[in-house]
């Protein structure tokens, strides 16, 4: 750290297990500091940026203050701003890019979700899911482009969309954030929808449920592998977008409070493992899941 305010920010932000080296700094964050220097970013993708913004809200609750973001390189500050990022009103940006060095609503457009809030209320929460599939299914075309061999993959995503921003206000007590994205990396495409919110988190959604678990990460194995509810005798959500990523042999990630759990379908033959259980990790409020086909 350059002082007691200013955290340097590492260059972890091209994955949702490179961001937990960010989590891990969030006591230094909540701790007091007030400046972030974002120099070292080179990269981030939709699950890191969603993590970032709800860090951000974390810490503005908390002290009522924004954290300041500054030294953000150029493509950085212009992939936030494109991504709405900046329209949360999380975090306050020094050195505001010239309206002549902003990303104009191009061709890249149809290849994402820009960041969406959802409400925890059910009637607004309903009508901004409507608004995003509606999006979605009009974009689909592009950001599936290298995915469309299955002709249900548009109502698979709809249907994983619906679900997963559904639990908000469900189960989580707050509001959170929808972000989803068509990228390169290398020679490998990855098409990413991440959805994220920091209200109570699974573990204490289900405290009042007699559902037996031996860890954390247990008990959101089996939010996403059996059809259990902290609200309903029987629960399908999570257990049917599990379903669908695994016909699709795409990747989960979902982490919650000081848990995370993967599933890496597209990793998967006779025999082999496919879940993976990580406990005690740096708590993060909430539950922060991304949804992942590569090809």
């Amino acid at each position: 750290m350059a002082d007691n305010a200013t955290l340097i920010v590492p260059n972890r932000f091209k994955d949702q297990y490179d961001f937990e080296y960010v989590i891990d700094l969030q006591d230094r964050v909540l701790g007091g500091a007030r400046d972030l220097d974002c120099s070292r970013i080179t990269f981030i993708e939709p699950y890191s940026m969603l993590s970032l913004l709800l860090l951000g809200r974390n810490y503005l609750r908390k002290s009522g203050n924004k954290l300041r973001l500054w030294n953000i390189p150029l493509n950085i500050h212009q992939y936030l701003h494109r991504m709405d990022f900046l329209k949360m009103g999380v975090f306050e940006i020094t050195g505001a890019l010239n309206e002549k060095m902003l990303l104009k609503r191009s061709s890249f457009s149809n290849r994402v979700i820009e960041i969406t809030e959802i409400p925890n209320k059910e009637r607004e929460s309903v009508k901004v899911i409507a608004t995003v599939a509606s999006v979605f299914r009009k974009r689909a075309q592009h950001i599936l482009k290298h995915w469309l061999s299955s002709d249900r993959i548009i109502d698979y995503f709809v249907t994983v969309i619906s679900e997963i921003c559904q639990n908000i206000y469900e189960h989580s007590l707050d509001s959170g954030y929808l972000a989803m994205q068509t990228y390169s990396v290398g020679r490998q495409n990855i098409v990413r929808l991440s959805i994220a919110d920091s209200g109570i988190g699974i573990v204490k959604s289900f405290e009042n449920n007699t559902v037996a678990y031996d860890s954390h990460a247990h008990l959101i194995e089996l939010a996403i592998t059996t059809p259990i509810s902290s609200k309903r005798e029987f629960g399908y959500g999570l257990c049917q977008v599990n379903s669908i990523v695994e016909k699709l042999k795409g990747n989960i990630f979902l982490r919650s409070g000081d848990a995370s759990v993967s599933t890496l379908y597209h990793k998967k033959t006779q025999g082999s493992s496919f879940l993976f259980h990580k406990n005690d990790l740096s708590n993060f409020d909430g539950t922060q899941i991304s949804i992942t086909l590569t090809g």
